[in-house]
């Protein structure tokens, strides 16, 4: 596997409320990669979304085996979200300076040509294939309930006035509910996770028709990122890209 990471506070943020994990080595027992967006007053939200990637970061690189099969693993994924939506839970009760606070969840874990993707909120990921993108998640938001009952149109997503309500987050609840998506993987593939810092600025799809195909992940989320700026970027921008690479030894 091959990994890039871009994250930025935006124009007009004095902090920067999105967390990541990406690998720093190219080989590991478990690849996955993973983007929060926190919200939250004050500094609750950056709290919600580093203790979250930090706490399911350590759960899975502990319970993870070689030898762990597809429903063991999902079970492990399913295990350290709900546990980490629990402590986020638990602090924001206990806090009255941290009450509401919560995050975005998207991870993708790779394993067996196979990358199985938790998702909460409205973080996003595609698959690029060739010059293909395609969304694997589906936002849990206000706006995209309005697109699937035909009150808005896609393009009117982004302008809507209350595009930024989201109705499912990691820690405002005491019991989540977490979409599991399983994609088969194809050489050369890429898998790009990302915060609504990058999507409310640039149209996925037709900025990477424009891109060379042999975009390296670190060269592809630099550009992104970039465009998102130049386009305005007042939000958090966070964007973290994984390469499949096919090898003759499969891990």
């Amino acid at each position: 596997m091959e990994y890039g990471v871009f994250s930025h506070k935006g124009k007009n943020r004095k902090s920067n409320q999105d967390y990541y994990f990406a690998p720093d080595t190219k080989e590991a027992d478990l690849s996955f990669i993973m983007v929060a967006d926190g919200m939250g007053g004050h500094n609750a939200g950056d709290l919600a979304s580093r203790l979250t990637v930090e706490y399911v970061t350590n759960c899975l690189k502990k319970e993870y085996s070689k030898k762990v099969d597809k429903k063991t693993l999902i079970g492990i994924i399913y295990d350290s979200i709900n546990e980490a939506n629990k402590r986020i839970y638990t602090m924001a009760k206990e806090d009255e300076h941290l009450h509401g606070m919560g995050t975005t969840l998207t991870l993708a874990v790779f394993k067996d040509k196979m990358v199985y993707i938790a998702h909460i909120g409205d973080s996003r990921c595609y698959i690029i294939r060739g010059k293909d993108v395609r969304q694997v998640t589906r936002d849990h938001s206000l706006v995209q309930e309005l697109v699937d009952n035909g009150s808005i149109t896609m393009d009117q997503m982004l302008g809507h006035p209350k595009k930024n309500l989201i109705t499912r987050a990691l820690g405002t609840e005491e019991k989540i509910k977490v979409d599991i998506f399983e994609e088969k993987l194809e050489p050369e593939d890429i898998i790009l996770l990302c915060t609504d810092g990058l999507i409310n600025y640039v149209k996925l799809d037709l900025l990477i028709s424009d891109l060379a195909n042999d975009l390296s992940p670190c060269s592809l989320v630099k550009t992104l990122g970039e465009k998102a700026l130049e386009a305005g970027g007042k939000d958090d921008i966070t964007i973290v890209a994984a390469k499949y690479t096919s090898h003759k030894k499969e891990r």
